[in-house]
């Protein structure tokens, strides 16, 4: 579903709710949802929000699933290597919310980071950059930021961190932490 339709979806449903369900009438003991004339009108509570978005009670609107996404704790485990001629990225492991996935990117030196793309177990996909850094003793570390997808990752952001142990051929190791918002 692309965005323009999910918008299209969101404000049907705003409207439905404002307009269909959640205007009563309170003068005569009428409660038929129309408004009419010389009436007086009183929002009815919005009830649960829908799925995967929310409702603002205080500035009464609807929330997008990304919105009212809370941060989800996100651990991801990867083994890969990294081909110099081409810059190709391989790996695959194991991570919260993500199941057994494989990625793959693309290494870019001038940078010291990595964009790319990881597929989860059921075919939804996480858009990542991970950059690299060396700190004082030597050891390298990776941060993941995480920017949309297809699925249900379609709006998710996300941080996640940790070290990585990178051998001479080129072959890794990373365990990083964090969160995710979907």
């Amino acid at each position: 579903m692309n965005r323009t339709t999910q918008r299209g979806i969101l404000i049907g449903l705003a409207i439905t709710l404002f307009f269909g369900l959640g205007m009563t009438a309170i003068e005569g003991g009428s409660t038929s949802g129309a408004v009419q004339q010389g009436v007086d009108v009183q929002a009815k509570p919005l009830g649960d929000a829908p799925r995967g978005g929310g409702i603002d009670h205080r500035n009464m609107r609807i929330l997008t699933a990304r919105e009212s996404a809370a941060p989800r704790p996100f651990k991801l485990k990867a083994a890969g290597g990294i081909d110099l001629t081409t810059g190709a990225v391989v790996f695959g492991g194991v991570g919260s919310h993500l199941g057994l996935y494989q990625g793959n990117g693309f290494f870019d030196p001038s940078t010291f980071s990595i964009f790319g793309t990881i597929e989860a177990a059921n075919g939804d996909t996480l858009n990542f950059t991970a950059a690299f850094a060396v700190g004082p003793t030597g050891e390298l570390s990776a941060t993941f930021f995480i920017a949309g997808g297809t699925g249900r990752f379609v709006d998710a952001v996300g941080l996640a961190s940790g070290p990585v142990t990178l051998d001479s051929d080129l072959t890794f190791l990373i365990s990083v932490k964090g969160n995710l918002n979907y």
